[in-house]
């Protein structure tokens, strides 16, 4: 079988959820048959090859083009496309595309906006397409947040927050109903849809949406003993890409609302906060129990000094990586009812769910004062992982799907 994945994003090295989530993929198809990864290149153009473990047979990258600020703007105003795929030009990308050959067997697709940009160019190859979020969702959750306004800004600053808030929230009233056209006219016109979750299923209305989570690998030597701190100082860990909008919306909320609040009654507790684009969060850096980490180059030992992992999402669609790496790890965690929605975590059992500052403070100090509450949650995310967010029982669901959309003659 030749299948041909397609992606707007290259996905390596895989530093990030979304690039996690596509090298997976891609080891999965390839239990079905020879994979080819056609990708617009890094902006950089650095493209390193798929690691050993990733077995695609071809990979081409293509120039990426983007288009200039007021360009965008008028293609989103005179378009019915959300203002995300109005962000690169696809021409050159699409030329290099069409030369391909011969036709793949199928053609996953990760993420929507790689269908809407080239998925006419192989009509009769069998397609999927990983929405891996829903993005309406994930609109209509964000305009519920209030306007974010930085410790410390003055008069004129609370104006810029509170109109920039307005124009942003206005223009997420437009694109989620132009997401929620374009993802069930995507379905009508491939085999599969593909979200994070049987939740997402239900919410995509669509009736050929299939469910493929998120995944984790244990990584050798875990420390499984949660019933001591790990250090001198109580550790409340954040890890994910701050340059993600719900992530960076999560941290401010965590920092601001949060923290202070364990603070008062356990001062030395302290939270560290790990991943790219820190700059998002630069406000934070200094202030009482924030250590602003930033991106690091290995994140296991982050993961290993954490006394508690926490998932303060309240914006977003699809599943967090992060919750699946915090099970996988033997992490004892805190989140909230969106951070965790989709997983199968249980409230009480698998981790402790909290969505208002206070009920979020309580479960934090909750476990960072008793080691047998931590290990008992951290036990049975363990198990929970093991029997759900396995990479490699993913990958073979990724694979079968491929097989069922190809037919038995491909």
């Amino acid at each position: 079988m030749r299948i041909l994945a397609v992606a707007e994003l290259y996905p390596w090295p895989a530093a990030d959820g979304y690039r996690q989530r596509l090298e997976h993929m891609l080891a999965g198809l390839a239990r079905a048959g020879e994979v080819d990864l056609f990708s617009l290149a890094p902006p950089d153009g650095a493209a390193p090859g798929p690691p050993a473990d990733v077995p695609v047979r071809r990979v081409v990258t293509a120039p990426t083009v983007t288009r200039a600020p007021g360009d965008r703007m008028r293609t989103w105003l005179r378009s019915d496309r959300p203002r995300r795929l109005v962000h690169f030009d696809w021409a050159e990308a699409r030329r290099e595309l069409a030369a391909w050959g011969p036709e793949p067997d199928v053609v996953w697709y990760s993420l929507l906006d790689t269908w809407v940009a080239v998925g006419d160019l192989f009509p009769h190859a069998a397609a999927i397409v990983d929405f891996d979020n829903l993005e309406n969702i994930a609109l209509r959750l964000r305009r519920r947040e209030p306007v974010a306004v930085p410790p410390g800004a003055g008069a004129a600053g609370r104006a810029r927050a509170t109109g920039g808030w307005v124009a942003s929230r206005a223009a997420d009233l437009v694109d989620e109903r132009r997401w929620d056209r374009l993802q069930r006219a995507c379905a009508a016109e491939v085999d599969r849809v593909v979200v994070c979750s049987e939740l997402d299923v239900g919410r995509s209305g669509c009736p050929n949406a299939v469910a493929v989570p998120n995944g984790a690998t244990r990584p050798p030597g875990v420390d499984r003993d949660r019933t001591s701190l790990r250090g001198p100082q109580p550790t409340l860990g954040f890890i994910g890409s701050l340059d993600y909008e719900p992530n960076a919306a999560a941290v401010s909320w965590f920092v601001r609302d949060v923290l202070p609040l364990v603070r008062r009654r356990m001062p030395t507790a302290v939270v560290r906060i790990v991943g790219r684009g820190a700059s998002r969060v630069a406000w934070a850096e200094g202030l009482p129990g924030v250590v602003l980490v930033g991106e690091v180059d290995e994140v296991r030992p982050e993961l290993d000094r954490a006394d508690v992992s926490i998932v303060p999402i309240r914006v977003g669609a699809g599943t967090r990586l992060k919750v699946v790496e915090s099970l996988a790890h033997h992490i004892p965690m805190v989140t909230t009812t969106v951070g965790c929605e989709g997983i199968d975590v249980v409230d009480g059992t698998h981790a402790l769910v909290a969505d208002d500052a206070m009920r979020f403070a309580d479960a934090c100090l909750r476990l960072l004062a008793d080691g047998a509450e931590r290990q008992r949650l951290a036990d049975n995310g363990a198990a929970l992982f093991e029997s759900a967010y396995t990479w490699d029982a993913i990958g073979e669901r990724v694979a079968g799907l491929a097989r069922e959309v190809a037919g038995p003659d491909a």
